[in-house]
């Protein structure tokens, strides 16, 4: 069920935040927001499916996006030709990628934060039970001050790096009638690497993907509700080839989501593993 759910939200959700991209070049804000709202509600829903029964989803979500990127590279001159206005948006920025690159990384993140979800049950569970030990002193579990002190550099490079990688090449491979070199397949290729690595690392620490999140959100509100701040959107400035305040308010959201399901998997397979092994120690 899961990876039914994924294959289907990818479509969806892209098939919205084309829609908020077309009324925001409309100049209907409140629609193009309130858009965006319902792409952070299917995503956080699915996010927290997935978290509670299998990241397969996350990886199906990632994997449909990606063949829908390669779709898009393989015809550009058949995508332009399109006569659905929200699919254009799509095309020519980074949305897709992006989209493929971090639920693919989720995915792996989703299942590292449960199995550390499952070693955290295992440790609260041994200091409960030294704790009521006359006479000896508990041993503390492993800080993870590390991982949340570098989860924050790690994404925010990650996607730093990529964005100067698309802003490069993307739009020369996506151009009509250009046939893709090698430099440029391997710059495709480095940037969703960058993203997978992005994605993945919810599953150590779900610190800098929620952070980076929040500030691309927040970025991209100003010029998505105001025209005459758009023209002056410091971003615009330093990737004129880049997304749009929606897709950029968009990639924010996925970050936030894939935030929230690494630590939905996380809390609940510490739960479950606590309650597994208090279970199996009060059977007479």
């Amino acid at each position: 069920m899961a990876v039914g759910i994924g294959t289907v939200l990818t479509p969806v959700s892209l098939t919205v935040i084309g829609l908020a991209a077309t009324r925001d070049a409309s100049g209907l804000v409140l629609q193009s927001v309130l858009m965006l709202a319902v792409f952070g509600a299917l995503c956080a829903s699915a996010a927290t499916f997935f978290a509670a029964r299998s990241s397969a989803g996350a990886l199906a979500t990632g994997l449909t996006a990606l063949l829908a990127q390669m779709v898009i590279l393989l015809a550009p001159g058949h995508i332009v030709t399109i006569s659905a206005p929200w699919s254009r948006p799509l095309a020519h920025t980074w949305m897709v990628l992006v989209m493929a690159g971090l639920w693919l990384g989720g995915a792996w993140g989703m299942r590292l934060a449960r199995r550390g979800g499952h070693v955290q049950g295992r440790l609260a569970f041994r200091l409960t039970q030294s704790d009521k030990e006359v006479g000896t002193t508990p041993t503390p579990p492993p800080s993870r001050r590390r991982d949340h002190l570098a989860s924050l550099p790690w994404v925010l490079g990650s996607l730093v790096l990529t964005a100067a990688i698309l802003s490069r090449y993307y739009r020369i491979a996506v151009s009509p009638g250009v046939h893709l070199s090698l430099v440029t397949t391997a710059s495709i290729l480095a940037a969703l690497a960058l993203l997978v690595a992005a994605g993945a690392s919810v599953g150590r620490s779900t610190l800098g993907a929620r952070v980076t999140g929040l500030l691309l959100v927040l970025v991209s509100l100003p010029p998505l509700i105001s025209t005459a701040v758009a023209e002056r959107w410091p971003v615009h400035h330093l990737l004129p080839r880049g997304p749009g305040p929606v897709v950029t308010a968009a990639i924010g959201l996925t970050l936030l989501v894939l935030g929230w399901g690494g630590h939905a998997a996380r809390r609940q397979a510490r739960t479950r593993e606590l309650d597994a092994l208090r279970a199996s120690h009060q059977e007479p």
